[in-house]
């Protein structure tokens, strides 16, 4: 397993940055309402490194398992780890960094700051779309969370003033994706 760690390092970051929201989440319920405003501003600051990972699904291109000859497979117990390694981070931490999103309606609710479903609706909405706007500027600008904090104007010009038409058709799929993962997992919740 060390030899597959050395083919995703970079989930390591992905998945920390990622579980920070989730972190970030057992909070919102613990604070006032004046405090809640902070804490889901610095939660939306993370938010989108959970939808992010699904973009990682593109390094399955790296392995070997598809070129066989007369094969759909290949048996490479090697590449099969690099499979469990990298879709159980992006299922995992992307699903439950998501579903913050509802812990966070649940605490506005609770607080009377959301108290129509249409307002959670447009809520998340505004926040896919700003989550993909984050994940094309990750991906395609290479920026982090991080930045926002070391180089914020640098940052700030990158993610609001540079646009072309793929930037927007990105964002909008991108958006549409998050929404069908969001109802998803609102389903699921609802079942219990």
């Amino acid at each position: 397993m060390l030899l597959v760690a050395n083919s995703y390092q970079f989930m390591a970051l992905n998945v920390f940055l990622a579980y920070i929201p989730i972190e970030i989440s057992f909070y919102f319920g613990r604070v006032n309402r004046k405090s809640f405003y902070f804490i889901a501003a610095f939660w939306l600051i993370f938010y989108p490194n959970a939808p992010y990972l699904f973009t990682d699904f593109f390094h399955l291109a790296e392995l070997t398992i598809y070129q066989g000859q007369n094969q759909i497979f290949l048996q490479s117990i090697h590449d099969w780890s690099k499979f469990v390694l990298l879709a159980t981070g992006i299922l995992v931490y992307g699903i439950l960094g998501m579903s913050t999103l509802f812990t966070l309606n649940y605490e506005a609710r609770k607080k009377g700051l959301v108290t129509k479903n249409w307002q959670f609706g447009l809520v998340t909405f505004l926040i896919s779309g700003l989550s993909s706007l984050a994940i094309f500027v990750g991906r395609f600008d290479r920026l982090h969370s991080a930045y926002l904090f070391t180089k914020p104007v640098n940052t700030l010009q990158i993610i609001f003033f540079q646009w072309s038409q793929e930037k927007w058709l990105f964002i909008f799929l991108l958006t549409v994706f998050q929404l069908i993962l969001l109802g998803m997992i609102f389903t699921i919740k609802q079942q219990k």
